[in-house]
């Protein structure tokens, strides 16, 4: 990694390095412009399965009821609860480089004092991405949602949109966790309906909204003819922002952004999305209407965690 300290232009207007302060600003910029127009996107499709993994919502059902003319059935020969899943595949991942491209040349890229030759030199691309891009993509893929994770997604539990978030859509969560509704079960509704579930928790994608971020201090390039220049919130954006949106989506030395569904791997984000369902092995009850003997099991028992999915963002 050949991390630079590239040069500005301070106060009493010599040139001066960057501080590691001065460059993680600039990288906050970078990740503004990101952030206005992420290269790396989820979207939420109830239509078509999706390419991110789906999730299975479980809840227990009735057992079939059970008849007889002349006597109920016992509870060890009446059909226990069943297990109704439900799979929820609706979110999709697009890393595109449409509008980006990655840069060519050294011209209008930052430069640094060379110790070893005496001379100011212009950045590589090689020293453009140890500086400035893949610290910025570190930053963006922080377990710690902030400004610096603009562009990125969460999950929570709410349908309208947290303070610096957008919400991707408020109508469909990514997924719901349902359980059995017991009172919705009597031994006067036999033949009871089997599957009567209600709804504990729904879960929505969100994305981090872009913060306005201007450096302190801005590098110094040299121009088409020739001389030393600031670079300014523009060209900052215009150069090294537009080569974060291309790495993130582009990458090949495992600075790509993704996302995944998943139980493991990756930095989680936002809430945890839980299947739960009940644990009991039936609620036996009985009902008689004249010769007609029925019998039949229903959901009970208390709450118990199947499976726990979370968003997972990563660098690949």
């Amino acid at each position: 990694m050949t991390a630079r300290s590239p040069l500005y232009v301070n106060s009493s207007n010599d040139l001066q390095e960057m501080t590691a302060a001065h460059i993680v600003e600039i990288q906050e910029r970078m990740i503004f412009y990101y952030g206005s127009s992420p290269s790396v996107t989820l979207a939420v499709d109830t239509g078509s399965a999706q390419n991110l993994d789906a999730m299975s919502d479980t809840r227990k059902s009735a057992g079939a009821t059970s008849q007889s003319a002349s006597a109920f059935v016992a509870e060890g020969t009446t059909a226990e609860p069943g297990t109704v899943t439900v799979s929820y595949d609706r979110v999709g991942m697009t890393q595109t480089t449409s509008g980006h491209s990655q840069p060519s040349g050294t011209t209008a890229f930052p430069v640094y004092y060379d110790n070893s030759s005496g001379s100011i030199i212009a950045m590589t691309q090689t020293d453009i991405l140890d500086t400035f891009v893949q610290p910025a993509i570190d930053l963006l893929v922080s377990g710690t949602e902030s400004n610096n994770t603009a562009g990125t997604y969460t999950v929570t539990d709410s349908s309208s949109a947290a303070t610096n978030y957008t919400v991707v859509d408020g109508s469909n969560p990514i997924f719901t966790d349902t359980r059995a509704d017991t009172s919705a079960y009597s031994a006067d509704g036999i033949p009871e309906t089997l599957d009567q579930p209600s709804t504990i928790t729904n879960y929505y994608l969100h994305r981090r909204n872009a913060a306005t971020s201007t450096p302190s201090v801005f590098p110094v390039l040299i121009d088409s003819g020739n001389n030393l220049q600031s670079m300014s919130n523009s060209t900052v954006d215009s150069v090294l922002g537009a080569w974060l949106r291309y790495w993130a989506a582009a990458s090949d030395n495992g600075y790509k952004i993704a996302y995944t569904i998943a139980t493991s791997g990756g930095t989680t984000r936002g809430t945890a999305m839980v299947d739960t369902r009940l644990d009991g092995a039936g609620n036996y009850q009985t009902r008689q209407v004249g010769d007609d003997y029925r019998s039949q099991e229903f959901p009970n028992g208390s709450a118990g965690t199947i499976t726990t999915y979370n968003l997972r963002i990563a660098k690949t």
